[in-house]
Parts: C-alpha cells; sequence; structure tokens
C-alpha cells in the first residue's frame, strides 16, 4: 500500500514540475518583442560645432568628429564627411538668393580608422567670390551609406581680402618682442601670428580679439630664441571679418639688453696680505657676478683684475708694492648670453700702508 501512494507521490511531482516549465516556457513565448530597429535610424549624431573662419585670403571649417550614434552607441564605422554649401549674392548687407536648397561641395573620406580617433576636423577653401553669401553645413556618413542630419549652419560674408600690411617693424627686448605697421584705410582690424624657426604658423593668432591698433608686444617669448612672425589685415564684411594674407616674415630674437645697477658700498682695507675689497650686493635675479678693475698712477685706465665674475662681494688683491696708491672700481655682469656688464661703481683711492 505504502509502496503505491510513494509512487503516485513521485508521478504527481514529476508532472507538476512538467507543468510548471510548459507554462513558463509558453509565458516567455507570448512575451512582447520590440519591432526590429532599421539600420537608416542608427546613423552618427548630429554635428553642432561647425565653425567657419577666414585664414589668409581662404576660408577655414571646423568642427568636432562624433563619437555616438543616435542611439548612444560607440561611433565605429565612420566612413566620411560631406561639406555641403548655399550662396547668394550680397547686395549692401542683405543677401540675394540665400535660402536655396544646399548642394554637397566636398567630400572627405577617412582612410585609416586612425583618422577616425581623431577629435578635430578641418579643410580649407579657397574658392571664394567677392560679394556673395555662402552658407556651410556638414553631415557625418557611416560605412553603410547612412547620413548624419545636416549640422548646425554657419554663415560667411565674403568680399575681396585686404592687401598685406607695410613698414611692419620688430624690434626684440629682455623676454619680449614688439611689432609695429602703418594704418590701412582698408583695414578693420589685425591679426599677428608667430612661429619657431623651424615650425609653422598656427591657426589661431596670438591676439584673443582683433587688434585695432598698429602695434603688438609679445611677452611670452624666451631669449635667444628665433622667432618668426607675420602681421595680418582684417576687413570686417557686415559679419565676417576677412583676413588677408601676410607682410614679409619678420624675424625677431628676444635677448636681454638691461645690464645690473651698478654696486655701491665700495670699501678699501689694506691687509698684511693685500688690498681688501668688501662691497653690498645688487639685487638683480639674473646676477651672475662682479669684476673688480684697479687703475695705478700713471695708468690711462682700469684695468680688469679677474678672468671670472666674482660670486662674492670681495676681493683680495695682492699684487701690490708698499707705499704705492691704487683706485679700485667694481661693476656687475649677468647671466645672460650677452653678460651684459654694468657701469662702474664709485671709484676709491687708497695708498697701501700696513
Amino acid at each position: 500500500m505504502n509502496r503505491r501512494v510513494d509512487k503516485a507521490t513521485k508521478e504527481f511531482n514529476i508532472k507538476t514540475i512538467i507543468l510548471i516549465w510548459t507554462i513558463l516556457l509558453l509565458a516567455m513565448g507570448c512575451a512582447k518583442k520590440g519591432p526590429p530597429v532599421p539600420w537608416g535610424s542608427v546613423v552618427p549624431k548630429r554635428i553642432v560645432d561647425l565653425a567657419a573662419t577666414p585664414r589668409e585670403g581662404r576660408l577655414l571649417l571646423e568642427w568636432t568628429i562624433p563619437k555616438e550614434n543616435t542611439d548612444k552607441s560607440p561611433l565605429t564605422d565612420l566612413a566620411s564627411f560631406q561639406v555641403l554649401r548655399s550662396e547668394g549674392i550680397l547686395i549692401g548687407d542683405e543677401c540675394r538668393g540665400c535660402g536655396d536648397q544646399p548642394k554637397v561641395v566636398y567630400e572627405m573620406k577617412l582612410g585609416s580608422p586612425e583618422e577616425g580617433k581623431k577629435k578635430r576636423m578641418a579643410i580649407l577653401f579657397e574658392d571664394q567670390e567677392a560679394r556673395k553669401v555662402y552658407l556651410y553645413q556638414v553631415v557625418s556618413v557611416n560605412k553603410r551609406g547612412y547620413p548624419s542630419s545636416l549640422s548646425n549652419p554657419v554663415t560667411v560674408y565674403w568680399d575681396f581680402p585686404p592687401p598685406a600690411p607695410r613698414m611692419v617693424k620688430g624690434e626684440r627686448g629682455d623676454k619680449r618682442t614688439d611689432l609695429t605697421w602703418e594704418t590701412m584705410e582698408s583695414a578693420t582690424g589685425y591679426n599677428v601670428y608667430r612661429r619657431l624657426e623651424d615650425g609653422e604658423f598656427p591657426i589661431r593668432p596670438l591676439n584673443r580679439e582683433t587688434l585695432t591698433t598698429t602695434q603688438y608686444s609679445d611677452l611670452n617669448v624666451e631669449n635667444e630664441k628665433k622667432y618668426i612672425y607675420s602681421v595680418r589685415a582684417v576687413r570686417r564684411v557686415v559679419k565676417t571679418d576677412v583676413e588677408g594674407k601676410g607682410f614679409l616674415e619678420i624675424p625677431i630674437t628676444p635677448t636681454d639688453l638691461i645690464p645690473p645697477t651698478a654696486p655701491v658700498g665700495l670699501v678699501v682695507i689694506p691687509l698684511k696680505d693685500g688690498m681688501e675689497l668688501n662691497w653690498e650686493r645688487n639685487r638683480e635675479p639674473d646676477l651672475l657676478g662682479y669684476y673688480v678693475y684697479r687703475r695705478k698712477p700713471g695708468e690711462e685706465g682700469f684695468k680688469r683684475l679677474n678672468e671670472s665674475p666674482l660670486t662674492k662681494e670681495t676681493y683680495l688683491d695682492t699684487d701690490i708694492v708698499l707705499e704705492q696708491e691704487y683706485e679700485y672700481t667694481v661693476t656687475a655682469v649677468d647671466n645672460s648670453i650677452r653678460r651684459n656688464e654694468s657701469h662702474h661703481s664709485e671709484d676709491v683711492r687708497v695708498k697701501y700702508l700696513y
């Protein structure tokens, strides 16, 4: 009897388990599934920072390369960019014909995966015509040929770029350079660019805002390093600053031309071993040391006694003769490549008696 009950119980448990699994499978099979996402809807995110900047009679377009798709997934199949443009005629400050459908004027294909890893993309256009208005936009295209939405539009008002500034002059100083040039009636402002001797001019000028004066001082330079400068005129056309070509490149090498002040407080004390000189220490941060000069009776000028600059404010002259008078003076020298030397201190005359 017990064996029959156990067998019946075991069969019931097995049937119950099978029933539960069947219900679960049916429930899973009846769950609603979302519609498949079409490939065409997964495209690169829209570019939102397209910018247009005139440079030396050309137009520079720049934008940030998108890193995500519209569904926030990583953008790993970027293939190219297309630059679209529409244009109109500039009449006064207004545009006639603007608002037409933009057309693709340039396609930039990415030749390698490394290009897609860059943060920024840039391209120069040189086909602008005077008295025209251009509207630019950019789209990203993935490897399946699907484009992103149009980027933010940028409007460029164009006219003949101004000529290069004339009479550009450069002056060097201590950790600074100074540039000046003639005023130009056709210019509304100026930009200044700088490069190293073996480098190239950057895209951005040194000045943050367009200069309205005809001079510029560069205080962010190092002494004894050669810099090349270019000054370019700018003409305001409605809302666009059209930049012309630069003047002949101006080389300037800043250097320290300012010597230390003359030492003060010189005293000369006759001692058993010779004449001891002492003076006050100079305050200049670029001080290298001092030179000591002496003149004997009958000599026309002072003669320097030490070959290398002294690092302390004292000197012992042992090449002397008893009962003879000597005149002493001291100069300070800096650590620049020019070794700028100060004026002589007040001279002191002492007769050697010990």
